[in-house]
């Protein structure tokens, strides 16, 4: 069985019987491809001291920096142990009632509500609209059940829906009493995704769930946020444990707060490097996902066979995102992140020897 996530290349080497090797560009991890920021190499000693003592039991200073930034009051914001936590909490606010999830899209969402005992609706996105919703279709499901999730820029495919149909969304979200959790860990890479954050200061039925653990490439660390109302704030922190997020990602989150320079000089760089792949896959004859963040799915070819194609891939040095466990799917994409100019090079270098060696398979 494939690895359930990406970022495990030796994992998903030795499950596809591929010999694990010294040099390989791992594309299935949608981290930043520019790494981590400078202001993480100082301060190591004051952080290091962080390890010796308890933080925070909820991350109250981190929470007020998060607030500031986010022009709104610390009692909206909620620190978690990534965003994998935030989605746990979140179900168990829902524990035996309705859920819908638009998928296809990221599995911890299913998990977390299986976990609680929801019952689960699946709302699919359709293929032949570049995976957009059918706005009439949300706006129906939103009437049947409790809670929607919504993966906004939408992760596998990389795709945002109209600021529009979003207002119609939320409004019907507070007319039937129905929750709304937008996942936003890749809103960062977009440079152009609306703020929510006015609907939560408004009252809606809103909650947004973030990760720091993208954009600054720390997925070790652990750390995201939650932001609704003071209400809701407030029982999923009755229900988190006390020093959910260690003292060291507390402090790391302080440093990277404020880091403005770094992620508009990381958009602008997954810009020019997406436009310069999409450019050339469209040479090559490969359809993709005109995605908006850094990530993509790109579909294999039909006459390719999925596991000899991920295969072939991993013995040319590129680990890839399967999609088997994305409902929709089903194996016919994979999902690569948008990387740097040499790893972006080397991708489309084996994906041309793809297309004049079809044989091969």
């Amino acid at each position: 069985m494939l690895p359930s996530h990406g970022a495990n290349p030796k994992n998903f080497l030795k499950a596809l019987n591929v010999p694990d090797r010294e040099l390989y560009y791992d594309f299935s991890v949608n981290v930043n491809p520019l790494g981590i920021p400078s202001s993480l190499y100082e301060g190591i000693e004051e952080r290091n001291q962080s390890m010796f003592s308890y933080p925070e039991q909820h991350a109250e200073t981190l929470a007020s920096y998060i607030a500031l930034g986010e022009k709104t009051a610390s009692e909206h914001i909620l620190c978690t142990n990534g965003a994998a936590e935030a989605f746990f909490l979140i179900c168990s606010l829902f524990a035996n009632k309705k859920a819908s999830i638009l998928q296809p899209t990221f599995v911890e969402y299913e998990r977390a509500c299986l976990a609680y005992g929801c019952t689960i609706r699946h709302l699919s996105l359709e293929e032949e609209r570049d995976w957009q919703w059918n706005i009439e279709a949300v706006l129906k499901e939103i009437e049947k059940v409790d809670i929607l999730f919504v993966c906004h820029p939408n992760n596998p495919t990389g795709m945002m829906y109209p600021e529009k149909e979003w207002e119609l969304v939320l409004e019907k979200a507070k007319e039937s009493r129905t929750t709304v959790v937008i996942d936003e860990a890749f809103a960062d890479f977009t440079g152009e995704s609306p703020s929510f954050v006015s609907y939560v200061q408004k009252g809606y039925p809103v909650i947004i769930v973030r990760s720091l653990t993208k954009m600054y490439h720390i997925p070790g660390v652990r750390l995201g946020y939650i932001i609704s109302n003071k209400e809701t704030v407030k029982v999923l922190q009755e229900k988190q444990p006390p020093w959910s997020v260690n003292g060291m990602a507390q402090h790391i989150g302080g440093k990277l707060i404020n880091e403005h320079e770094f992620v508009a000089e990381t958009v602008q760089f997954v810009k020019n490097e997406r436009e310069f792949v999409f450019h050339r896959l469209r040479e090559l004859g490969f359809s993709f996902t005109p995605s908006y963040t850094n990530y993509y799915l790109c579909k294999i070819p039909e006459e390719l066979e999925e596991r000899a194609f991920l295969s072939y891939l991993a013995q040319e040095g590129i680990v890839a995102r399967h999609t088997e466990n994305f409902r929709l799917l089903e194996g016919r994409y994979i999902r690569l992140a948008v990387r740097t100019r040499e790893e972006n090079e080397h991708l489309l270098h084996v994906l041309g020897k793809v297309k004049k060696q079809c044989s091969f398979f």
